[in-house]
């Protein structure tokens, strides 16, 4: 018989003294400062303006003592906890999260737990209860080497369903009050066995509860107003920063022992995070939603196959596993690789032969003087088409990959282009004398400009409407002004650059730390971006060097929780 879960309106009363504070002050935003915001009484100075920047002179952030999962987080948690296969999509339904300030969607300083949501954290909370019921895998996977008889049974299930539930050990206290709510399983779930009743019952609670919703970094600041994280804080949030889930068993076990807190154990923990499956998805995810991969599959092409769009996504994820996660690469191979995946679809672009290849991507050496990197590939050229490609270009490169700050574009009607060339039409509107010849004579054009060695298909062209391509240009790094002529070169020279390495690792900040960047952040940054250019840094070393920070190990509280 189908067992039915006790609507949440029915459960006891313990229960909701359990659950009580998950609304309130805990479910407000977390970014009740703006850094960036010079009246702000509790805006940090910048660390490297008086040009020493040594990364232990960083400031820690202003940040919520209770940080709350990310929908995309609690999909991964709710995963492991149970050891499921792969994510149970209970989040299809929620309430969405808000966007926040950074290019990605788990930007923690906006998410807070409205009436709505919480109404869907209690679903899902149902949901999975009567899952452990309905499935017998499941239910003995959660039950595995617990004693026989009671109380002792319960007793050692809700102490290690907490523990990992909760990413620490559970209080004496909270065991006890679980304890007592399991007992009341036989009038909640009188059609089971009150066995499988006392799991459902602890389970619906515990995902309910905000010490599983939200990420517990509350301690006592010092007179700088800064919290040192403990050894289970640093795990939960150096599991939520690699992998967008909760602590393993190891990762636990090193926190019991203290090791996060003393030498090098988080750097070592870290360094085997990354090697697991789990880091490697959110590498992955990392890149695609910074360059906008997923765009890729609006890509129609003339003659070419109607999926062609998710073909070229699939070369640029393809050709980031093989930089990142096979070779162990960083930035400067990530922009100027002078290769890529292709399959008969694709080898026309590339000036190549289809009959040499099958349906399969395969890694294919190209042509160093015409190709060098992710934004040299068709994916990226195609989905920056039309007239005013060199703008789109421009613009999402000084965005993205060089974090040049563009002012918002004016409000105009859109002037008629002249000109032979692409490049005539696109100086006619922003060149010397007109309204963008400033923004766009010295940012965007400029690395937009070379570009136009492609056409709109990414295919490589010496003429433009009978005329040769001109595709010289300059743009202004921190190292000084650097002329280039075409992609390849632009490639070097953004490779080259402390604004491409410092803007990666400002990237890779907001991402995995799941917060905007502020000015006491510089010092790091400013380290691990010369290290990225000077040194070749891998991608997973500056994942490395961002966990073994300051910036990760503490946190900053305002005036307001100071004074709580």
């Amino acid at each position: 018989m189908r067992a039915t879960i006790t609507t949440r309106t029915t459960l006891p009363a313990a229960l909701a003294l359990l659950l009580g504070a998950c609304q309130g002050a805990i479910g407000e935003p977390t970014g009740r400062t703006d850094p960036s915001d010079p009246s702000d009484p509790s805006r940090p100075v910048d660390p490297c303006a008086d040009g020493a920047c040594d990364p232990e002179d960083a400031i820690p952030a202003l940040g919520s003592a209770y940080p709350r999962l990310s929908h995309g987080q609690y999909e991964n948690t709710i995963r492991d906890l149970f050891g499921l296969s792969e994510t149970p999509g209970l989040t299809t339904g929620f309430e969405d999260d808000p966007s926040g300030t950074t290019a990605f969607d788990n930007d923690s300083t906006v998410l807070q737990v409205t009436p709505n949501l919480w109404q869907d954290y209690q679903s899902a909370a149902e949901v999975m209860a009567s899952r452990v019921i309905e499935d017998a895998a499941l239910l003995g996977r959660l039950t595995d080497g617990l004693p026989a008889d009671e109380p002792d049974r319960t007793q050692a299930f809700v102490e290690r369903f907490l523990g990992q539930a909760f990413r620490r050990p559970a209080t004496d206290d909270e065991v006890r009050q679980f304890v007592d709510l399991a007992a009341m399983a036989p009038s909640h779930y009188p059609e089971v066995p009150e066995a499988t009743g006392r799991v459902a019952l602890v389970v619906q609670a515990a995902l309910q509860s905000p010490h599983f919703l939200y990420r517990d970094e509350w301690g006592d600041p010092d007179g700088d107003g800064v919290v040192e994280l403990t050894d289970y804080q640093l795990a939960s949030r150096l599991a939520y920063t690699l992998w967008d889930s909760m602590p393993d068993a190891e990762l636990l076990r090193a926190a019991e022992a203290g090791e996060l807190t003393r030498g090098d154990g988080l750097r070592a923990q870290a360094a085997r995070m990354l090697d697991d499956p789990k880091a490697e998805g959110k590498i992955r995810t990392f890149h695609r939603k910074l360059y906008d991969l997923s765009h890729y599959e609006d890509v129609e092409l003339d003659g070419f196959p109607a999926g062609i769009g998710r073909t070229l996504r699939a070369e640029a994820e393809r050709f980031v596993e093989d930089v990142v996660l096979e070779n162990d690469g960083g930035v400067r191979e990530l922009y100027t690789a002078p290769y890529s995946y292709v399959n008969a679809d694709t080898a026309p672009l590339y000036g190549l032969d289809p009959a040499d290849f099958g349906d399969e991507l395969v890694r294919t050496e190209l042509d160093p003087s015409q190709r060098a990197g992710l934004f040299t590939q068709p994916g990226f050229i195609a989905s920056h088409d039309g007239d005013t490609a060199p703008i789109h270009r421009g613009i999402f490169l000084n965005l993205y990959v060089l974090c040049t700050e563009l002012p918002p574009p004016p409000v105009f009607d859109p002037p008629t282009l002249e000109g032979t060339t692409r490049r005539e039409r696109i100086n006619s509107i922003t060149g010397p004398g007109t309204c963008g010849g400033t923004c766009h004579g010295e940012a965007i054009n400029p690395v937009g400009f070379p570009y136009e060695t492609f056409d709109d298909f990414g295919r490589w062209r010496t003429e433009d409407n009978g005329q040769p391509i001109d595709a010289a240009a300059a743009f202004r790094f921190e190292e000084g002004t650097v002329g280039f002529d075409g992609p390849v070169e632009l490639a070097g020279a953004i490779a080259d650059s402390m604004n491409a390495h410092r803007c990666y690792a400002k990237n890779w900040l907001e991402y995995a730390f799941g917060r905007p960047v502020q000015l006491g952040d510089s010092p790091v940054l400013q380290s691990i971006a010369t290290q990225s250019r000077d040194e070749g840094l891998s991608v997973k070393e500056i994942l490395i060097q961002l966990v073994d920070s300051t910036l990760f190990r503490t946190r900053r509280v305002d005036a307001e929780e100071a004074s709580e």
